[in-house]
């Protein structure tokens, strides 16, 4: 019996040495997510998953919770409306009563932080892990985090704000996992990472910091100043991963069997990713440096709320914004009335639900000129600017429309609904993989009311013969075939009607903005 229980333990370990290999030979911190804690049998090791998602969860039930208080019973409503965006519920006694919105955010936190082990220009960075004494780079690294992640939520980017959030996470919890700081031992988090008026204690760049070890747990193996309790005499190190940059002699290393500089003096290293021996040599500090990791997360978050507010903080969800791409050429009067006429009808739908209202943008375009781009948060302010909207000139093909679509883009959030008027194919073709790629990045849909039939034939009538006159020279059926593409790739509509059918076919603008309303 204990002869083919041992085969089948060495039929699992090569089993799993393969998935092992192929998951966590780019991950130099603590271990990202769920699936890399089964794979290394540590079930009970805190991933920088686990640590993001609870410190997250509890700032938002503790945000949500003083809300409560200090609004009172009476002001439900108003506290129901500042978590609308978000889908967030003001009875925050429940986990469960938190909505998908909130969840699709933390995992977008998450991702950011994982991506960090995996993405090839992160992923053997030392600045990236706090790995090989880069404790001063990092740390400015950090601070640009902070500042981006702050920046991004004050201009409502929230998706942005996410990402470097994700980004500063990882980086910081990977501080208290690669250093030393926990061997000294430390019971509060390190204040001067991410507060430079601080006390800082110095790096090691330049003594020895460890010394051998021969086996998996690898105990006092650092040096006794490396260890010390004395402010005075603290030293700061972190290990050295792999072959870059190269460890000098004396210094510790990262440790563990992915890292190769452990077998180069001294021998042995000082992580403390996980529960497992085979891959943390300071395994039995993993709990207290989890536990640090967690409050430095949690301080993070609570600054970034009090930085930006409780309702931004909470504000899960960009709305997305309503933006109109406007030709006002001569020939465009009709259209830029419809147009004015849908935008008071979808702001007066939108003002119907808390929360939904969003930005609002306006980008004119004719030939050459493209812009200047409006926006604003103030439905009567926008309104207003579309009144002064007026069709003068040009009248003639082509136009600078994807130009327009490009500036359009840059100055709207991501998941944005952009409807261009226009009656002129695209003198700027050049543009078209730029602006589909920024289309794709930002998930915007992209839809097209053209007044201009791609059909028409040189016997037609109207505006078309017109044009033909003016410029002797046919117009293409494929004109058209720039807006059709990006429209379809972008998940938007293309619409061919005339002058006198706008105001009817419009509608269609206001329809497909209320049938596509931000995703729970």
């Amino acid at each position: 019996m204990s002869q083919h229980r041992g085969i089948w333990r060495r039929q699992v370990h090569l089993f799993t040495l393969p998935y092992l290999l192929l998951l966590a030979s780019p991950c130099v911190g603590f271990l990202p997510d769920f699936w890399s804690r089964v794979l290394t049998l540590s079930w009970d090791s805190h991933t920088h998953q686990y640590i993001t998602e609870r410190a997250i969860l509890n700032v938002t039930l503790e945000t949500l919770s003083g809300l409560k208080k200090h609004h009172g019973n009476h002001d439900k409503e108003e506290v129901r409306s500042c978590l609308q965006s978000g889908d967030l519920l003001s009875n925050a006694a429940s986990v469960s009563r938190l909505g998908r919105g909130f969840w699709r955010a933390v995992g977008e936190v998450v991702k950011s932080n994982a991506a960090t082990d995996f993405r090839s220009s992160t992923r053997s960075d030392p600045v990236y892990h706090f790995d090989s004494e880069h404790i001063e780079s990092a740390t400015v690294m950090l601070r640009r985090f902070w500042t981006h992640t702050v920046l991004s939520v004050r201009a409502k980017e929230y998706q942005s704000a996410r990402h470097s959030l994700g980004q500063l996470f990882h980086s910081l919890q990977d501080f208290y996992s690669h250093s030393n700081w926990v061997e000294m031992g430390q019971s509060s988090i390190y204040l001067h990472l991410l507060q430079p008026d601080e006390p800082a204690v110095p790096v090691a760049k330049d003594t020895p910091t460890c010394m051998e070890c021969f086996s998996t747990t690898c105990r006092n193996n650092l040096l006794p100043r490396l260890k010390t309790t004395q402010e005075n005499s603290q030293l700061l190190t972190t290990g050295y991963f792999s072959t870059f940059p190269p460890k000098p002699q004396g210094k510790c290393s990262h440790g563990g069997i992915l890292d190769s500089s452990r077998y180069l003096g001294a021998k042995g290293g000082i992580n403390k990713d996980s529960t497992s021996p085979l891959f943390s040599p300071h395994h039995y500090l993993h709990l207290k440096a989890a536990t640090l990791a967690t409050e430095a997360t949690l301080t993070v978050l609570r600054d970034l709320r009090d930085s930006v507010g409780h309702r931004n903080f909470l504000n899960v969800k960009q709305v997305p914004a309503l933006v109109f791409v406007m030709d006002t050429t001569g020939s465009m009067f009709e259209e830029i009335h419809a147009a004015r006429l849908r935008a008071q009808s979808i702001i007066q739908s939108r003002a119907n639900s808390p929360g939904q209202l969003g930005t609002f943008v306006l980008v004119p375009f004719h030939d050459p000129g493209v812009g200047p781009a409006y926006e604003t948060d103030d439905p009567g302010q926008f309104m207003q600017h579309m009144e002064e909207l007026m069709a003068l000139g040009g009248g003639d093909e082509p136009e600078m429309c994807l130009s327009a679509i490009q500036l359009a883009l840059t100055h709207s959030p991501p998941l944005s609904e952009i409807f261009v008027f226009t009656d002129a194919s695209p003198k700027d073709a050049h543009l078209f993989d730029v602006v589909k790629a920024l289309s794709l990045e930002k998930q915007s849909k992209v839809t097209f009311l053209l007044t201009e039939d791609p059909n028409y034939t040189k016997e037609s009538r109207g505006r078309l013969m017109r044009r033909k006159r003016r410029s002797r020279e046919p117009l293409s059926p494929d004109r058209f075939n720039l807006y059709s593409s990006l429209s379809s790739l972008s998940g938007g509509l293309t619409i061919f009607t005339t002058n006198s059918d706008i105001h009817r076919v419009s509608t269609i603008v206001e329809d497909n903005t209320a049938a596509d309303k931000v995703p729970k």
